[in-house]
């Protein structure tokens, strides 16, 4: 009566399937449409007493419904109970209830009102047996450190109730973990489940041996004729004789696909042919097709509608090079540029990019064209995405708002220099409910440098989204700072304005900054905004949002003056993304409303 039980892993693992999957195939025939309500009166019940949530269920999951019919005799009724008491001991058992008592009964039909039999299952579950010492050791210590993660986030802990399942997961995360590190002879010298009733404890022995480790063998590298053997062979991130894993796999096809040059990628194990504990791996690779035409539209107040035409040399060379030409145009703005693209030493990461274009920029404020060609070095840094650039400009603008414009016309030619860092993460690239963006720049210019001026400029600015409540927060900060000797001496495209669609919205697009002794808004050289979001599903794809923005560009902190806005709007998530409208009202005194219309993903 009072017995030590030994679960060996045969029936542990019977137990742990059995915890989950039931036993006894069960099917229940169709009722005819026409007799729906008569069929749903005879439907037969299992009602389970005694026991409520995982163990109740389990046990209807086990028992399920036998397939006989609503007027079977009690005799016939009565030959299921025998295996009807098995699966009730399992599951219970399964859960750690080892010392259940269990009363099961059938009624026949004739004694029940839906006229159809009914299963009684009344159970008194008892105490349940509870894991006292969790014993996990991997058997080669050279690799205990690698096999950490899983050891120390075990689904097993001293105190729970037992459950068979849990152990086989314990099992199942081992094997896994080892497998797709290259342990391929893996083994458990010892797994064992104890069980003791009489103190309704239980004990896990685990002794895994990894075995000995695989690595990589020959990578037969399928190159096509597109590209050179040698610059597809940059994109590799392990060598023969590395040690295996599933993860540098999976990664090494994500740097294949993030290169934009294939339009299919396999790399492949080949565990059949490996040979002295070495694993070849084969990669084919399909080219893209070289060349790709694209065009776009789209809309938003700060600029209007806009349309953007784009040309795209995705292999302009065997080296991998590349050449795009872009157009954007709007009627604030208009961009022309070229820009062809190096691929370094890490060709996903790194790269030189040489560039020039041209940009007209109009808003009520200003006028700007600006001549660039310049040059960017782009890397990876830790998580960060960093540039580092120098653009020679030739700016001709004139401010349009104030009464002396010939006063106000220049042309400046400048090399502007400098290194920027951003960093994106969220759990979701089009509507995240988690996430968040930093952006840091310094860039400067002097006289003594092909310049016609002298400054340094900071500038930074993040964005951070969480779901709370129903809904999502979303903040945005903007902050950037100039040293130079006078405002006016800078060009208009390196000062700040501030409103607009992604500013401080109740305001006009470069509506505001720092004003002159008549004033008139000439731009700022210092900034500051900040926004704050709150927008909630109203029905499927639609959204409502409320916000409160504030912000302004001024020349010196001692004249600093925030305007501040609110508003209502109203998000749509359609198949191209987010498409946001907005009613904002300016909070100073003359302030109106003013419509913003954007689109595009919040990060």
């Amino acid at each position: 009566m009072w017995a030590k039980i030994r679960v060996t892993n045969t029936v542990v693992a019977m137990l742990g399937a059995l915890a989950c999957v039931p036993t006894v195939s069960l099917a229940q025939t169709e009722p005819d449409p026409g007799t729906a309500q008569a069929a749903q009166q005879q439907s037969p019940r299992i009602q389970v007493l005694g026991a409520e949530g995982a163990l109740a269920e389990n046990i209807r999951v086990h028992v399920g419904t036998p397939d006989i019919s609503c007027e079977a005799s009690q005799r016939r009724l009565d030959r299921l109970l025998p295996g009807i008491r098995r699966e009730v001991l399992r599951a219970a058992q399964a859960l750690g209830y080892y010392q259940s008592q269990r009363q099961i009964s059938f009624t026949p039909a004739s004694e029940t009102e839906s006229g159809c039999w009914q299963l009684v299952v009344n159970i008194t579950a008892g105490a349940p047996v509870r894991l006292a010492e969790i014993d996990v050791q991997i058997t080669d210590p050279q690799y205990r450190d690698l096999f950490s993660p899983i050891l120390q986030s075990l689904p097993l802990r001293s105190g729970d109730v037992l459950n068979h399942s849990a152990y086989e997961r314990l099992k199942a995360m081992l094997s896994g973990y080892a497998v797709e590190r290259g342990f391929f002879q893996a083994r458990f010298d010892t797994a064992e489940l104890q069980v003791d009733v009489t103190q309704n404890q239980a004990f896990v022995d685990i002794d895994f041996n990894p075995g000995a480790r695989y690595r990589f063998g020959e990578i037969v590298l399928n190159t096509p004729d597109a590209l050179s053997q040698r610059f597809v062979e940059r994109f590799l991130i392990f060598e023969p004789n590395s040690e295996y894993s599933s993860e540098v796999l999976i990664q090494q096809r994500q740097n294949f696909n993030d290169s934009q040059y294939f339009s299919r990628v396999s790399v492949t194990p080949e565990l059949d042919n490996a040979q002295n504990n070495a694993v070849p791996v084969s990669v084919d690779l399909a080219m893209r097709p070289r060349k790709a035409w694209s065009a776009g539209a789209g809309v938003n107040t700060d600029t209007g509608p806009r349309m953007r035409f784009s040309y795209e040399d995705r292999y302009f060379n065997r080296q991998g090079h590349r050449l795009t030409g872009d157009l954007t145009v709007s009627t604030a703005r208009q961009e022309p540029s070229l820009t062809y693209v190096i691929p370094l030493q890490d060709p996903v990461n790194d790269s030189l990019r040489l560039s020039g274009g041209f940009q007209r920029e109009e808003t009520d404020s200003y006028i700007t064209n600006t001549y660039r060609a310049g040059a960017s070095y782009q890397t990876l840094v830790g998580s960060w995405v960093q540039s580092i650039f120098t653009n020679y400009e030739q700016e001709r603008s004139q401010l349009t708002n104030v009464m002396d414009r010939s006063e106000f016309n220049e042309q400046t030619n400048s090399l502007i220099s400098g290194v920027s860092w951003s960093r994106t993460r969220s759990n979701d690239p089009i509507y995240p409910s988690r996430g968040w963006r930093l952006f840091g720049q310094v860039r400067g210019a002097h006289e003594d440098l092909i310049s016609d001026i002298t400054f340094v400029q900071l500038t930074s600015s993040a964005k951070f989204i969480r779901e709370i409540g129903p809904g999502r927060v979303l903040l945005r900060a903007e902050a950037a700072t100039t040293v130079a000797d006078e405002l006016l001496e800078l060009p208009i495209s390196v000062r700040f304005f501030t409103g607009g669609d992604t500013s401080v919205r109740g305001y006009q697009f470069g509506e505001l900054g720092a004003t002159n002794d008549d004033g008139e808004v000439v731009g700022g050289k210092h900034m500051l905004v900040g926004s704050i979001e709150y927008d909630i599903p109203v029905m499927g794809n639609w959204y409502a949002a409320a916000f409160f923005d504030t912000g302004n560009s001024f020349s010196d902190f001692d004249d600093m003056q925030l305007k501040e806005s609110a508003g209502l709007g109203i998000r749509w998530l359609s198949p191209i993304g987010p498409i946001r409208v907005d009613v904002a009202k300016g909070l100073d005194s003359g302030g109106g409303y003013r419509l913003h219309i954007t689109m595009g993903p919040d990060l």
